[in-house]
C-alpha cells in the first residue's frame, strides 16, 4: 500500500498580487520550506504539481523521491492539479494533498493523518487542529476516482470540509493550524514570527 504526496504549487497567487511561492522563508521559500517538511515524512513519492510560474523552481527541488510536473491548465482548480500529478504515479493507493503555501507544516502532522487513513483504510481524510481544519488532506485511490471529474476552486474543501461526507475522517493534531500564505499580510505574520 503505497501514499504519494501531492504538494499543489499551481496557483494563480491572485492574493498575494506575486508569485507567493517563491517568496522566502529561511534560507529557501515557502515552496521549498513545504517540501522539505513533506519529503522527510514518512510518504512514499512525493509530486509537485507546478505552474508556468512555479516549473523552474519546482523542477530544482526534485530528487530521488521528488518529481516535479506542470499543470497544462491550472485555471480547471486544483482538481485538475489532482488529476495531474495521479497520471504521473497512478499506482499509489492513497495520496497526501499539501497546498504549497504551508511553510510551518510539519512531517509529524503529515505522518499522523496518513497513518490514521492507512490503518482505517479511510476514503477520505483531514486534519482538524485546535484551532481550524487544514491540510493535509488525505485521498484514498477510490475518493480520486469519485472526485477526480470536479472542476473549479476550492473543490477539495467544499468537498472533504463542507459537505459533511460521513466517509471523511477528521483526525485530530494537538498543535496549530500551519500558517496559509495567501495575502501580503499573512507573509508579514509569517515573517514576523519566524524571520525570512
Amino acid at each position: 500500500m503505497t501514499t504519494t504526496a501531492i504538494v499543489l504549487a499551481a496557483g494563480a497567487s491572485q492574493r498575494m498580487g506575486r508569485p507567493k511561492l517563491l517568496l522566502p522563508h529561511g534560507s529557501t521559500t515557502l515552496l521549498g520550506a513545504t517540501v522539505t517538511a513533506v519529503a522527510a515524512s514518512t510518504v512514499d513519492r512525493v509530486i509537485i504539481v507546478a505552474g508556468a510560474e512555479t516549473a523552474t523552481a519546482a523542477s530544482a527541488l526534485a530528487d530521488i523521491r521528488v518529481s516535479a510536473v506542470e499543470n497544462p491548465d491550472p485555471a480547471r482548480g486544483n482538481m485538475s492539479s489532482l488529476v495531474t500529478a495521479i497520471d504521473y504515479d497512478s499506482d499509489a493507493s492513497f495520496f497526501v494533498i499539501v497546498a504549497g503555501d504551508l511553510p510551518t507544516i510539519t512531517s509529524t502532522a503529515i505522518d499522523a493523518v496518513a497513518d490514521a487513513a492507512r490503518t482505517e483504510d479511510a476514503w477520505a481524510a483531514v486534519t482538524t487542529y485546535r484551532d481550524r481544519i487544514a491540510h493535509p488532506f488525505i485521498l484514498s485511490r477510490a475518493a480520486v476516482d469519485e472526485l477526480g471529474h470536479l472542476e473549479g476552486s476550492k473543490v477539495l474543501w467544499r468537498v472533504l470540509v463542507e459537505e459533511g461526507d460521513p466517509r471523511v475522517r477528521s483526525v485530530p493534531i494537538d498543535a496549530d493550524a500551519p500558517i496559509d500564505v495567501n495575502t501580503p499580510d499573512d507573509y508579514a505574520e509569517l515573517t514576523s514570527r519566524y524571520g525570512n
